[in-house]
C-alpha cells in the first residue's frame, strides 16, 4: 500500500518529535529532569588523613662546635684531626703569661652572651603576649612578625626571620637561639674554669676533631658532636609546608636485614639556600641534589642518639606536614567550583531523598594517595551497636539513599581497585552522617539517582555459614 502525502508528512513530524525528545532526554545536563545512573560512588566516612613529604636525607652531626684561641697565646696543641675527645679533654696549653689575658677576653664574651640572652628572652615574651591577645583565623597562627618599637635586634639579619614569618614559628626560632646562647655561656664557663685551674683549653662536649684551622691570628678547633641528626634538602614549595616540631620518621638500611625505622621530629629549617657542607656534598656525590639547584636544608632530630651510625649514610625520610582528623578524601577531580565564584570548593552528594545536590567543603590539602573505600552499614555510632558476638539486635539499619535496579546481565561494578596512587583532595565539611559522595561530572541539581543492584560487592565474610551450607543452598 502506497503511503499518502499526509502520512509521509505525519511520519516525518513524528520522527522529528521523537529525535528531539530523545536528544533532550539523553544529552548531558538538559533542562528536563531525569534519573542519573551513578557509577563513581564513595561513602562519606570521616577519618584521619595526613600529608607526608618523602625525601632523601643523610646522616650528619647534630652540632658542630668551634673552639678558638689566639694562636700567639698557645704553647702546645694536644690533639690531632680525627681524634675522639670527651668532655674536658685538653685541646691545647696556654702560655702562663697569656692565660690571665685570655680569661679576661672570655669573660667579656660571656657578658655579651648574657646581654644577648636577656634580649632574646624579652623578645619572646613580647611575641607570646602579642600572640595571646590576637584573634587567629586559623587553627594554627594567623599573626605574623613585624616592626615593633621594642625590638632592638635586627631579626632578619641575625636570626634569619622575615617579617611575614608566622609568630609561632618565629618564637620557635628565637627559642632555639636562646638554647644556643645558653650553650655558649656554658662553654665559656667551662673554658674559664679550666684556664683558672691549669692554663688549658678544653672541649665542652664529646665529639670528634673534624679540623684544626689557623685563621688569621686564631687557632680554631672544629669539633663534631657524637649525637646525630638527619639532613634533607627540599625545594621551596615543599619547604613552605615544613614546620619545626612536625613528626618525622627515617628508614636506615631500607630493604636489608638490619632495616631500622627511627622516629623523630623537625629540628630546624634553614632560610638560606644550601651551600657546601659535609651533608650537602654527600648528597651531591649520590646525585640527590644538583650543584645549581636552589634547595633548603631541613634537619630532623631522631629520638635515638645514633652514636654508632657513621656520618654520610643515605636514608629515606618522611615528614608529616599536615594532619587532619575527621576529614574526607576523594579524587581531586571530584571537587567542583561555581563559574561565578571560583573560590568555593563543592562536591556532589546524594541527599536524604536520593537526589543530587552540591555541598560546600573546606579544602585542606591535595596530595597523592590511595583512596580507601569505607562503607557504613548501620546507624551512628557504629561502635555502640557492635559487641564481641556481632551486631546487636537493636542496631538501626541505614536505609539506602540510592535507588537500585536489578539488571539480569549486569557486570560487577565493584571490581578490585587499582592500588596506584591517585591525585586526591582532603577536606572537611558539615556532611550529614552516612552521606554519599559522587564524581564531579556536571549534573542537574535535585535530579534522582540510581545504581545497578547490588550496591555492595558480595563478600563471604558477611555470611555466617559453612561452605557445605552454602553448597546445599545453591543446588537445592
Amino acid at each position: 500500500m502506497r503511503m499518502t502525502k499526509k502520512v509521509k508528512i505525519f511520519s516525518a513530524v513524528a520522527l522529528l518529535f521523537v529525535l528531539i525528545n530523545g536528544y533532550l532526554l539523553l544529552k548531558d545536563n538538559d533542562i528536563i529532569m531525569k534519573n542519573y545512573y551513578i557509577n563513581n560512588v564513595q561513602f562519606a566516612v570521616a577519618d584521619y588523613h595526613e600529608k607526608v613529604l618523602e625525601t632523601d636525607a643523610v646522616v650528619a652531626a647534630k652540632q658542630e662546635h668551634f673552639i678558638a684561641a689566639p694562636v700567639q697565646s698557645i704553647s702546645e696543641v694536644l690533639v690531632t684531626q680525627g681524634q675522639s675527645v670527651s668532655v674536658l679533654t685538653e685541646l691545647a696549653i696556654y702560655k702562663p703569661e697569656e692565660a690571665e689575658r685570655e680569661i679576661t677576653r672570655l669573660e667579656t664574651d660571656r657578658d655579651a652572651y648574657e646581654n644577648e640572652l636577656l634580649e632574646l628572652e624579652r623578645i619572646v615574651s613580647d611575641l607570646q603576649y602579642e600572640s595571646s591577645n590576637s584573634s587567629p583565623s586559623t587553627a594554627t597562627d594567623s599573626t605574623t612578625l613585624g616592626d615593633n618599637e621594642n625590638w632592638n635586634l635586627n631579626l632578619t639579619l641575625e636570626l634569619g626571620i622575615e617579617q611575614n614569618t608566622p609568630t609561632a614559628e618565629g618564637i620557635a626560632i628565637i627559642q632555639r637561639s636562646i638554647a644556643e646562647t645558653e650553650r655558649q655561656i656554658s662553654i665559656l664557663d667551662s673554658m674559664i674554669s679550666q684556664l683558672n685551674n691549669n692554663n688549658s683549653l678544653t672541649t665542652p662536649v664529646d665529639g670528634i676533631i673534624k679540623e684544626i684551622v689557623l685563621e688569621g691570628d686564631s687557632i680554631i678547633f672544629q669539633i663534631q658532636s657524637l649525637e646525630k641528626k638527619f639532613v634533607a634538602y627540599v625545594e621551596h614549595e615543599d619547604w613552605k609546608e615544613v614546620e619545626i616540631g612536625q613528626q618525622a620518621s627515617v628508614i636506615l638500611n631500607e630493604g636489608k636485614e638490619d632495616e631500622l625505622v627511627i622516629a623523630g621530629d623537625v629540628l630546624e629549617k634553614q632560610q638560606i639556600p644550601a651551600r657546601d657542607s659535609i651533608a650537602f656534598n654527600e648528597m651531591k656525590k649520590k646525585d640527590k641534589v644538583k650543584q645549581d639547584d636552589t634547595v633548603y636544608e631541613v634537619s630532623i632530630e631522631p629520638t635515638d642518639l645514633l652514636t654508632e651510625t657513621p656520618i654520610g649514610i643515605l636514608v629515606d625520610a618522611k615528614i608529616t606536614t599536615f594532619e587532619a582528623n575527621d576529614s574526607f578524601q576523594v579524587n581531586e577531580d571530584w571537587l567542583v567550583k561555581y563559574e561565578q565564584d571560583n573560590s568555593i570548593d563543592l562536591i556532589y552528594t546524594v541527599g536524604e531523598d536520593g537526589k543530587t545536590r552540591l555541598e560546600p567543603v573546606d579544602l585542606l590539602f591535595k596530595h597523592k594517595a590511595e583512596i580507601e573505600q569505607k562503607e557504613f552499614m548501620y546507624g551512628e555510632p557504629i561502635a555502640e551497636n557492635i559487641n564481641e558476638e556481632g551486631i546487636e539486635e537493636d542496631a538501626v539499619v541505614t536505609e539506602p539513599r540510592i535507588r537500585t535496579v536489578e539488571l539480569e546481565d549486569s557486570e560487577k561494578e565493584d571490581s578490585a581497585k587499582d592500588k596506584d596512587l591517585e591525585d586526591t583532595a582532603v577536606f572537611t565539611a558539615p556532611i550529614a552522617p552516612q552521606q554519599i559522595f559522587i564524581d564531579g561530572d556536571e549534573k542537574n541539581l535535585f535530579a534522582p539517582t540510581f545504581r545497578p543492584y547490588p550496591l555492595r560487592t558480595f563478600e563471604w565474610t558477611y555470611v555466617n555459614a559453612t561452605w557445605k551450607d552454602a553448597l546445599w543452598y545453591l543446588i537445592k
